[in-house]
């Protein structure tokens, strides 16, 4: 796709980045991230830094991962066992975030604005 590597060389010139990523929705550029992000802490500071930490009544798309990461039972609940490591605490609520920040964290997912959950 000679359209998308022309982009893709734009953008790391113009910017902090040195590589590119492309998906096609918010869902999956938000699974993306979670992955990325566990992978990294993985190989970087090993397995035990695996938690994600995001915020009730989130959303971030409607895969396994991000409804998960959600944390709204009606997109998450009724299939099966979910992703482990994830942890919700109350959202706006930085005093709770700074107590639960730990060396196992990997990520903190959230969104600035709730739209569907707020």
């Amino acid at each position: 796709n000679e359209p998308a590597l022309r982009l893709a060389k734009k953008l790391t010139e113009v910017s902090f980045a040195e590589r590119v990523f492309f998906a096609n929705s918010g869902a999956e550029a938000n699974e993306a991230a979670l992955k990325l992000a566990r992978r990294y802490a993985a190989d970087v500071h090993g397995t035990e830094k695996s938690e994600i930490i995001a915020f009730k009544q989130g959303f971030h798309g409607r895969t396994f991962f991000t409804v998960t990461v959600g944390g709204q039972a009606a997109y998450s609940d009724g299939f099966g066992p979910k992703p482990g490591d994830v942890t919700h605490l109350p959202y706006n609520d930085i005093e709770a975030l700074q107590a639960h920040m730990s060396d196992r964290t990997c990520a903190v997912m959230m969104e600035p604005l709730q739209g569907e959950g707020g």
